[in-house]
C-alpha cells in the first residue's frame, strides 16, 4: 500500500487531496467559462484548505490559457481562444 502514495514517506491527508481536485474543477470550470460554478467552487476549496495563493494560482493560469479537464473538443487540432497548443 505505502508503493502507491505519491510521497513515499509521507502519505498524502485527505483534506489535502480533495483541496487538489475542488481548484482543478475551479480552474475547468474558468477555463470553460461556466463562471457561475466558481464561487461555490472557490468556497468548497477554501473549506478543504485551499489559501488564496493557491486560488491566485489557478485564475493567472486560466488567464494564460493553461488546458485541463478532458480533452474531447468538437474540433481537435483547430485551436482555439486562450489555447496555445
Amino acid at each position: 500500500m505505502k508503493e502507491n502514495t505519491a510521497f513515499k514517506n509521507k502519505p498524502i491527508a485527505r483534506d489535502e487531496v480533495l483541496k487538489t481536485t475542488s481548484l482543478l474543477y475551479f480552474k475547468e470550470a474558468l477555463f470553460n467559462e461556466e463562471y457561475e460554478d466558481c464561487k461555490e467552487l472557490v468556497w468548497i476549496a477554501k473549506r478543504f484548505g485551499a489559501r488564496k495563493d493557491d486560488i491566485r494560482k489557478v485564475i493567472a493560469e486560466s488567464n494564460r490559457g493553461v488546458r485541463v479537464g478532458r480533452g474531447n473538443e468538437a474540433k481537435k487540432g483547430k485551436g482555439g481562444r486562450l489555447r496555445f497548443y
